[in-house]
């Protein structure tokens, strides 16, 4: 086995999930160039290796060693389960992603008003789905707190109607999850089913017209573009790159109106966040603490709960340090 021929079949079977890897492709080759293929076929990566690479690297921008990471990562996981040896690049090797965004937290109204942007977008000839389907994207976005990965990757099987639940499936954390839904969300996933009339449970529960025969999925960038549509016509500020509001910012809304409806109505927060943090796929409950200055911030009405409760795990910074 050479390492060319693991990479194709890595590729062969990111694409038959629907994701689109020529970005992972190269990330990958650059970290093979250097690699002499043994005689014997035994492919293994050792720690030197993988670590001399990472450090020719770090001159770099932070977020691209990080990418670059993720997506050898994800091959070296491969080659592991092909039962080969790989020592994989462990974050803690990884130069820090310093973050000057806030995360901005949608009110009820702007709620409202981008759902109802959504509901009445245009069709076109170019997507005759779009508008089907951003008015249901945007309903489960701001319901349900999904990675926008999350929802552009979800299959028509995930959904339960007789549940109202959604599978998640291999998220950032390699973790499966059941996430519920509402019955408003439900009614426009059923109507949005009938439209679609799916052809099996493996199909895509938002396919782009444009890669619908390869079984593609929409970009993060098509997204951002239908979101700050909405924003526009929803009358809410674009402040621009980097600063937002983003498709991420539905998460924290999400996360944040969940603590605050719970301190409102005398939750017990001991046993609530735990709760939220396995509902939003976090890898620990260090990733959900950062929602509680979030919505002390929000809701100054309610610090005083807050801190009394959590006064020792609430971060002092004002910048939200987000796992995605």
């Amino acid at each position: 086995m050479t390492t060319e021929q693991l990479l194709e079949q890595y590729m062969d079977e990111r694409q038959a999930l629907g994701f689109v890897g020529k970005t992972d492709r190269d990330c990958i080759r650059r970290f093979l160039q250097d690699y002499e293929n043994p005689e014997d076929g035994n492919v293994e990566f050792t720690k030197e290796y993988v670590l001399g690479h990472i450090g020719n690297r770090l001159n770099q921008k932070a977020s691209t060693v990080q990418r670059e990471a993720s997506a050898i990562n994800g091959f070296l996981d491969f080659v592991i389960r092909k039962g080969f040896t790989a020592y994989k690049v462990p974050r803690r090797s990884l130069p820090k992603q310093i973050r000057n965004f806030k995360a901005y937290i949608f009110s009820d109204d702007e709620i409202e008003r981008m759902l109802n942007a959504a509901d009445y977008i245009p069709p076109t000839e170019q997507n005759p789905l779009r508008h089907h389907q951003l008015p249901v994207m945007f309903r489960i976005l701001f319901n349900c707190g999904l990675r926008s990965a999350e929802l552009r990757e979800l299959r028509v099987g995930d959904v339960d109607l007789a549940k109202n639940t959604l599978t998640i499936r291999d998220t950032k954390f390699h973790k499966n999850r059941i996430v519920p839904f509402s019955d408003s969300v439900a009614d426009a996933l059923t109507k949005y089913l009938e439209v679609l009339s799916p052809r099996s449970g493996e199909m895509l529960l938002f396919p782009s017209p444009a890669r619908r025969g390869k079984c593609g999925a929409y970009g993060a960038t098509w997204l951002q573009v239908q979101f700050q549509y909405l924003l526009s016509h929803a009358n809410i500020p674009y402040f621009g790159a980097g600063r937002g509001p983003r498709p991420h910012d539905t998460r924290h809304t999400f996360a944040v109106h969940c603590l605050n409806s719970w301190v409102r109505s005398g939750e017990d927060l001991t046993a609530a966040l735990p709760v939220l943090s396995r509902y939003l796929g976090h890898a620990g409950i260090r990733g959900t603490q950062n929602y509680l200055q979030l919505t002390a911030q929000m809701y100054p009405d309610i610090t005083a709960r807050l801190e009394e409760q959590f006064g020792d795990l609430i971060p002092e910074s004002e910048v939200l340090h987000e796992d995605g």
